[in-house]
């Protein structure tokens, strides 16, 4: 059984995979497949962050302030002018707990899913709605289930027409399998656990330019001995 920090690692292992096979081995799907774990785990994070955080206030802006910190890492290791990930996470969060203070059901999480999408923010309106949707996961319904799986099937049919190989997307559908397995219980607090995101950012950007023996000041999405 798992409780909220296992599933804090599991999320954490799954990007650094996704992000290693971005950078280092873009043909070989595997990491791309595994990664897609990554973001719905970390959607269900924020949603149970929403219900018990202590500070909502502070709890946005740690995502807000790491995310500005990121940024430049991002950048230079993907090469991708857009906000990075915690955008998305904070324009989730925000939309979770405005709808329900407000009782507007799902105004704010469409105002914020087209902030995202406008903004160019990484997984754009897609992760916002996933984000507000893994926020109301509820193990036991059939009916949570067949939606989940149909929207997960609406959202990946357009990358699928445009190119087949984009619908590894689609085992992003298979996260809330590892949820099942959660305990209820918050395990190991790590109330600046999102501070990995930039480390890690760091940490294989060095590995890139290393790699790549300092010959290129911007970033490469494939590295001269993988070509």
């Amino acid at each position: 059984m798992l409780t909220s920090f296992h599933i804090k690692i599991l999320a954490a292992i799954s990007m650094v995979i996704d992000h290693i096979g971005y950078v280092f081995f873009p043909k070989l799907l595997i990491f791309r497949i595994i990664g897609r774990l990554s973001f719905p785990l970390f959607a269900w994070l924020i949603g149970e962050g929403e219900k018990h955080t202590k500070n909502f206030n502070m709890y946005v802006a740690r995502l807000i302030g790491l995310g500005i910190i990121s940024q430049p890492l991002y950048y230079l290791l993907f090469d991708l002018w857009r906000p990075n990930i915690l955008a998305a996470l904070a324009l989730g969060l925000l939309a979770i707990r405005l709808d329900k203070i407000t009782d507007l059901k799902i105004g704010f999480t469409l105002l914020f899913a087209g902030i995202a999408q406008l903004i160019n923010a990484e997984s754009g309106a897609y992760g916002v709605l996933l984000i507000v949707f893994l926020s109301k996961f509820e193990a036991k319904s059939v009916r949570w289930w067949i939606a989940w799986i149909v929207f997960n099937l609406i959202c990946v049919l357009p990358l699928a027409i445009e190119s087949l190989e984009q619908s590894y997307q689609f085992f992003a559908v298979l996260a809330p399998l590892f949820l099942l397995q959660w305990k209820g219980e918050p395990g190991l607090k790590t109330k600046w656990f999102y501070l990995f995101y930039p480390l890690h950012l760091a940490i294989l950007w060095g590995i890139q330019f290393s790699i790549n023996k300092g010959y290129y000041l911007l970033p490469v999405n494939v590295t001269p001995w993988i070509k």
